[in-house]
């Protein structure tokens, strides 16, 4: 459900509470820790409900800018969304191959990094829990932008016999998996293709899916659909087939349509630009400019001038 947007802003500005913080802070301090394999009979004495008062937060946060994003208020959204991603891979991190539910937590970590721009944080955090289940392998696949991995495991789904169930919620899983496989297949034939109608099959595939995950009462599986449609929605609006036309005449459409399946199609494929890639584009490719500087921030706030 997207929240005002109004009442979005007020549950982020909240968050950012002395209080709050301070569990944030501790929750930072805890996965460095753990990161340089410290003891824990060396820890110091951290909130003892740490984690869980982490989680909430940080789902809180996510349902905020989930919503802004949702609502087009990007830069608080896609601010919010990062957070609540390292928040996430704070707390849940560490405990990946001990706990399943740590496992899903750390996925919803990563495509949140992705559909908030971070895209080397989510391939880094991925990787941790992309054998979990199918679900977590396609998107790991895409993700990483391996192309031959995802048709794979694509296959591996969307071929299958349809089996027998035993109950409803065995059921709506099977549905919802097919549902995301299938809104990733549409995916890949929209990058390859730049037919735009497929953009709308994306959509209705995955609000089927969010609304099999809201009748069968399946919150992981809601909030994986969520974010993945925003994570598509980035792709659609980044997307080479969007960006790239406009500075281009009529007449070189062909040109341009195999330069880009070209990309799509090469060993490391280029299927979008960064923000500050295409707010570069009308510099570098305006023929009246004799010449300028280029500063693109990349995924970790470094940046390279051109």
């Amino acid at each position: 459900m997207t929240i005002p947007v109004e009442q979005a802003q007020r549950v982020v500005t909240s968050l950012q509470a002395g209080r709050i913080q301070n569990l944030f802070a501790q929750s930072h301090a805890k996965h460095v820790l753990h990161e340089v394999n410290e003891s824990p009979d060396n820890f110091p004495a951290f909130d003892k409900q740490l984690e869980d008062k982490v989680t909430f937060t940080a789902y809180a946060l996510l349902a905020a800018s989930c919503s802004l994003l949702e609502q087009k208020t990007i830069e608080e959204g896609a601010s919010g969304l990062e957070m609540a991603a390292v928040l996430l891979q704070n707390v849940h991190g560490p405990f990946v191959e001990e706990s399943r539910e740590s496992s899903f937590h750390l996925l919803v970590s990563s495509m949140a990094f992705y559909a908030s721009g971070h895209y080397s944080r989510a391939f880094v955090a991925i990787r941790q829990v992309e054998s979990t289940t199918k679900e977590a392998g396609v998107i790991a696949a895409f993700i990483r932008k391996d192309f031959k991995s995802l048709i794979q495991r694509l296959n591996g789904i969307l071929l299958q016999d349809i089996p027998e169930f035993e109950d409803q919620t065995n059921l709506d899983q099977w549905a919802i998996t097919i549902a995301i496989a299938r809104s990733l297949a549409y995916t890949l034939e929209f990058i390859m293709t730049g037919v735009e109608d497929i953009r709308s099959e994306i959509g209705r595939t995955l609000e089927d899916a969010s609304v099999i995950a809201m009748a069968g009462l399946s919150p992981s599986h809601w909030w994986i659909v969520r974010l993945l449609k925003l994570m598509l929605q980035k792709l659609s609006e980044a997307s080479l087939w969007k960006t790239l036309p406009p500075f281009f005449d009529p007449e070189a459409n062909s040109h341009l349509d195999r330069y880009v399946r070209l990309l799509a199609f090469s060993k490391t494929p280029v299927i979008e630009l960064w923000a500050s890639q295409r707010a570069a584009l009308s510099l570098a490719l305006n023929p009246t400019n004799r010449g300028g500087v280029v500063n693109l921030k990349e995924t970790e706030g470094s940046g390279l001038n051109i």
